[in-house]
C-alpha cells in the first residue's frame, strides 16, 4: 500500500474510530438516564401501591365514594327517607371544593337559581352566599309534595298540622272536590320531612354562609374516581358544618377518616393494574437497556478493530517514511 493510500485509510478509520467513541459515549449516557428512569419508576410503583381511595362501607363491603352518598340524590329523597340508598351517618359532612365553596349538583342549582334568580350562579357555575331564610323556599322546589310553609315549620321543630286522624294507619284516602286524595297522618309526614330537612339543610345552609359551585359536574360525571381523587388531592374537602352553617376547624381528611365517616381503601384490582403497568413499563426499559449493550459490545468490537488497523497501517507509513531517509543517506 502507498504511502498516500496509508494516509487515507488512517484518516478514514480515525473518523470512524470518533464515531464508535461517540456511540459509545451517547449509549452510556442513554443507559444512566435509564437507570434513573428505573428508579423514578419504582418510587411511583410504590406510591401508586401507597395510595389509597376514599370510601365508605356499607352492606358489608367498601364502596368508592360518590356524590349521592355525600350529598343525596337530588329530589330522590327515597334513600333518606326509605333507606333505599347508602348515606352517610353524619349529614353535618358535606362536599365542598378547596375555596370552601359547597359542591352543588345540577338539581340543587335549579333549584337555588329558581329561588334567588339565575343572576345567583355567574358564568362558571359559581354561587355567591345567600339568606338561610330562603332555604325552606329552595327545599320547596327541589322535593315536590311539601310546601314552603311544611319546610318552615319542621324548620322552627314544630310538627305538621293535620285535619286527619290516623291512629292506626299511615295514609287516609277521603274526597275532596270530586278528586280522590291521599293524606298522609300528620306524625308520620313530620317524620319524614325532619329527616330530608337534617339531610338537606346542613348543605343549603353551608351554601347559604360560604358559597357554592357546580364548576366540577362534568369531571364527576365523566370520572367515578373523581371525587375520591380530588379529596385525596385537596381539590375537594369534607366539611363538618356547624349550626351557623360555618365549618368546624381542624377537620382534616384524616379528622373524617379517624372518626371512621369515611375509609382509606384500596381496591385489590387495582393493585394488579398497576401491578402488571408496573412490570410493563420495567420490561420495557430492560429491553433498552439489552439492546444499549449489545450496540455497546458492537461498537466496542469494532473500535478495538479498528485501533488494530490504525496501529498496523502507523507502522507501515512509519516503515516507508524510515526507508525514504534510509535511501538518502545511502
Amino acid at each position: 500500500m502507498g504511502l498516500a493510500c496509508s494516509q487515507i485509510r488512517l484518516l478514514t478509520l480515525t473518523a470512524r474510530k470518533a464515531d464508535c467513541e461517540y456511540g459509545i459515549s451517547v449509549n452510556s449516557m442513554e443507559k444512566m438516564a435509564l437507570t434513573r428512569e428505573q428508579s423514578a419508576l419504582s418510587r411511583e410503583y410504590q406510591s401508586k401501591l401507597q395510595s389509597k381511595q376514599i370510601a365508605y362501607y356499607a352492606d358489608g363491603k367498601y364502596n368508592k365514594i360518590n356524590y349521592g352518598y355525600l350529598m343525596g340524590y337530588g329530589a330522590d329523597f327515597t334513600a333518606i327517607t326509605k333507606g333505599t340508598r347508602a348515606l352517610k351517618s353524619e349529614n353535618s359532612m358535606i362536599l365542598t371544593d378547596y375555596k370552601g365553596q359547597v359542591v352543588m349538583s345540577k338539581s340543587y342549582a335549579d333549584a337555588i337559581t329558581s329561588v334567588l334568580g339565575s343572576s345567583a350562579m355567574n358564568a362558571k357555575g359559581q354561587g355567591g352566599t345567600f339568606s338561610t331564610d330562603k332555604i325552606p323556599e329552595i327545599l320547596a322546589q327541589l322535593i315536590s309534595g311539601f310546601s314552603v310553609e311544611d319546610f318552615q315549620t319542621v324548620i322552627d321543630n314544630n310538627k305538621l298540622s293535620s285535619s286527619y286522624e290516623a291512629d292506626a294507619v299511615q295514609t287516609i284516602t277521603g274526597n275532596s272536590t270530586g278528586q280522590t286524595v291521599t293524606v298522609e297522618n300528620s306524625d308520620s309526614a313530620t317524620s319524614k320531612l325532619e329527616s330530608i330537612v337534617d339531610f338537606y339543610y346542613p348543605i343549603f345552609q353551608a351554601a347559604a354562609a360560604n358559597g357554592w359551585t357546580t364548576e366540577y359536574n362534568k369531571e364527576m360525571a365523566a370520572n367515578e374516581d373523581y371525587i375520591s381523587d380530588a379529596i385525596v388531592s385537596g381539590t375537594f374537602q369534607l366539611a363538618s358544618v356547624n349550626e351557623e352553617g360555618n365549618y368546624e376547624p381542624d377537620t382534616s381528611l384524616t379528622y373524617f377518616i379517624t372518626s371512621r365517616l369515611v375509609e382509606p381503601w384500596t381496591d385489590s384490582s387495582v393493585r394488579e393494574e398497576i401491578t402488571a403497568w408496573y412490570n410493563a413499563e420495567k420490561e420495557r426499559i430492560s429491553e433498552k437497556e439489552n439492546w444499549l449493550d449489545i450496540e455497546n459490545q458492537d461498537l466496542s468490537t469494532e473500535l478495538e478493530s479498528i485501533n488494530t488497523e490504525i496501529q498496523s497501517i502507523q507502522s507501515l507509513i512509519d516503515d516507508a517514511i524510515s526507508s525514504v531517509f534510509d535511501w538518502g543517506s545511502g
